[in-house]
């Protein structure tokens, strides 16, 4: 019987450690877990300061980029002339389209050489990118038509129907082209929630689409826990306060004979200290810098319940986007406080955490309430993690990626067939466990 064969896949990523961002974890986690399904992933990723180009063993490549910083003076310049002028204005002009599509475009053309000198020396049979940044797409488009390969791509969020963002109507328009372009030139589109996969559904029919979330790498040991004070945390970016935990902070004010403390991992902004002070509670607010993620999920296990808030729609009160901190929030099975719209989002929490507080309206007392539930249980020492099973099972790191893995046994079936019948072998299509027609 012959051994099954290890498919190389080139993957491309912007973000990739030891960078501290969100998107890191996801193409971390499918990197760890695809060669147990038969995938050797080869990573594609920017160049950092004092980081080498190449890590031969764990094969990660980097490619430099091409800073456009001065393009940004432009549309500073712009703004402080409106500003003079008495014209408050959000000016961006210049970034938008000579950064187009976002301001990583001096990624694309190393990233699209380093792709081509990587399949030199370790030939690969499959593409896969996740985005955003979006522009890492374009250069993967590029190796796809250069090199006749598959190409899977990652949405981790919506980009030409990113509802986070009012943007002029030129601009709209050059991001949907170029959407277009990438998608038309993709054999599978892969989304992180169900309902971007309803969304996506609806603009590109014709599109294989398939929905795998994000999740959690490894198991915690929730405990009980008891000190002095409530410890309710956030974990990320408030994004300048846009992800506002005002609601919070006034029911913190009304329960001032509670010994709660809120504590902010994972960002510095000034103002969140500046809201405190309006509420007369930073005493009781204690702000992280950006830490790594290891560093980040100790101090979730640290806490006794956890504070969620997503970014608000411009447009809309409904999400379909869920917050990578959910998943990492779920798994310990720790009380959470989610002031978030309506959506996928909700959902998950209302499915998998029978202990949470779930708040999807505007009714200010509906925070306070749920703050003041969790303290009198805190108190009583009644605030007791809750794991759902069913979520572990579903959601961990492995199960995942057996999720994305069969994407690429799905992408490369369809492929080999394809070109197996261009060169006369009809219904003859590709196996790992066996010879392709090449």
């Amino acid at each position: 019987m012959s051994e099954p064969m290890i498919v190389p896949v080139l993957m491309l990523s912007y973000l990739y450690p030891p960078t501290v961002a969100s998107g890191c974890a996801r193409i971390k986690r499918f990197v760890d877990n695809l060669p147990q399904f038969g995938y050797e992933p080869l990573v594609l990723t920017v160049k950092g300061t004092n980081q080498q180009s190449t890590d031969p063993e764990r094969k990660i490549f980097r490619a430099r980029r091409i800073d456009y910083d001065k393009v940004a003076l432009a549309d500073g310049v712009v703004r402080k002339i409106l500003k003079f002028l008495g014209m408050r204005s959000d000016f961006q002009f210049f970034d938008r389209v000579f950064l187009f599509p976002d301001d990583a475009c001096g990624f694309v053309p190393a990233a699209i050489r380093k792709g081509l000198e990587i399949y030199e020396k370790h030939p690969y049979d499959l593409l896969y990118v996740t985005c955003k940044p979006f522009s890492t797409a374009i250069a993967a488009v590029a190796l796809k038509k250069r090199l006749n390969l598959p190409l899977v791509v990652d949405l981790r969020d919506p980009y030409a129907y990113d509802f986070y963002e009012k943007v002029p109507a030129y601009y709209s328009f050059m991001r949907k082209k170029a959407e277009e372009y990438v998608l038309g030139n993709t054999d599978c589109l892969v989304i992180n929630t169900d309902g971007g996969k309803s969304l996506y559904q609806r603009y590109y029919p014709n599109l294989t689409i398939r929905a795998i979330h994000n999740g959690f790498d490894f198991r915690s040991q929730p405990k009980l826990r008891r000190s002095g004070s409530m410890i309710v945390s956030h974990v990320g970016h408030l994004y300048g306060l846009k992800r506002n935990p005002q609601r919070l902070f006034s029911a913190m004010a009304r329960l001032k004979d509670c010994n709660i403390v809120f504590r902010s991992i994972g960002d510095t902004y000034k103002g969140l200290m500046t809201m405190a002070q309006e509420y007369g509670i930073e005493d009781r607010v204690e702000v992280y810098g950006s830490v790594d993620h290891q560093r980040a999920l100790a101090h979730v296990a640290e806490s006794d319940a956890l504070f969620l808030t997503q970014l608000p729609y411009y447009d809309r009160h409904y999400s379909i986007s869920i917050a990578n901190k959910t998943f990492e929030y779920l798994e310990t099975g720790k009380p959470i406080i989610a002031d978030i719209p309506e959506g996928d989002n909700a959902e998950l929490l209302q499915r998998y955490s029978r202990n949470s507080h779930i708040i999807t309206d505007k009714d200010p007392d509906k925070i306070h309430l749920a703050l003041k539930d969790l303290y009198e249980k805190w108190s009583s020492g009644n605030l007791k993690p809750q794991v759902n099973s069913e979520f572990i099972n579903r959601f961990n790191g492995h199960a995942l990626t057996r999720q994305l893995a069969d994407v690429f046994d799905s992408v490369l079936g369809g492929w080999m067939s394809e070109r197996c019948e261009d060169v006369g072998f009809p219904g003859l299509s590709a196996s790992r466990t066996g010879e392709s027609c090449r």
